[in-house]
């Protein structure tokens, strides 16, 4: 049966926006192939909505249909891949943002740094949807001129660099950071004192002396990213 004709031509209409046959016509071919799959375990109200779809013959019934089969033209590995690449660029921008507390309603700017044949197709075809996804004004190939910043890598291997110093007030996130890490640094001298003390290991149960081990470490980890923030802010 065809995928899309049927529906396509009954909803022709002088009034619709471009493209709006088309979009009707998926969204329609896509319930009925929903109403399909879920006929075996909801018989009587999956038949009642499939009679109610246009552009069937004469008599037919959901129970008699064909189940639905794969369609090949919706496989396309490549796209896969690119769309892939747009989601993670997506994700790191955000992930930036939200690490150096930009404000939601500001837009950043954002380069990207040997970019891959496929990267640089992706974010070609997608760049409009990074800009509105991710709140970026301007998305750039190559090397920034500003030294503060922050940086993200892709799978494969394109860097994202954003710009900060006009992002955030980088004397407050500064002193934010380095409040933070003088905590941390507190923390961690504070351990490692209950950690060398010879009385505490051998007396204490191990899972207790292991999870103290485990804090220090994370503390440890979280204070050396604080760091590399700091570096990156010139701080």
């Amino acid at each position: 049966r065809s995928t899309l004709f049927p529906y396509t031509t009954l909803f022709r209409s002088p009034y619709s926006a471009p493209g709006g046959d088309v979009a009707r016509a998926v969204a329609v071919r896509t319930f009925e192939v929903a109403l399909r799959l879920l006929h075996p375990i909801m018989p009587f109200v999956t038949e009642a909505l499939w009679q109610r779809i246009p552009g069937k013959p004469e008599g037919a019934w959901l129970a008699a249909a064909d189940w639905p089969k794969p369609d090949p033209r919706a496989s396309a590995p490549d796209a896969e891949t690119r769309f892939g690449l747009v989601q993670e660029a997506v994700s790191a921008i955000r992930q930036i943002r939200a690490e150096y507390g930009v404000q939601p309603g500001k837009s950043v700017r954002a380069f990207l740094q040997h970019p891959s044949p496929a990267a640089r197709a992706a974010f070609d075809a997608e760049r409009g949807s990074i800009l509105r996804l991710a709140k970026v004004s301007t998305l750039e190939e190559g090397e920034s001129q500003d030294a503060i910043g922050a940086y993200s890598v892709l799978s494969d291997g394109t860097a994202v660099f954003i710009p900060l110093g006009d992002a955030i007030d980088l004397a407050r996130e500064r002193e934010r950071l380095s409040s933070e890490r003088d905590r941390l640094a507190g923390l961690v001298a504070g351990q490692e004192r209950k950690l060398s003390n010879e009385q505490f290991v051998s007396r204490a149960p191990a899972d207790i002396v292991s999870r103290e081990r485990e804090k220090l470490s994370s503390w440890r980890e979280q204070a050396g990213a604080i760091g590399e923030k700091l570096a990156r802010l010139g701080g």
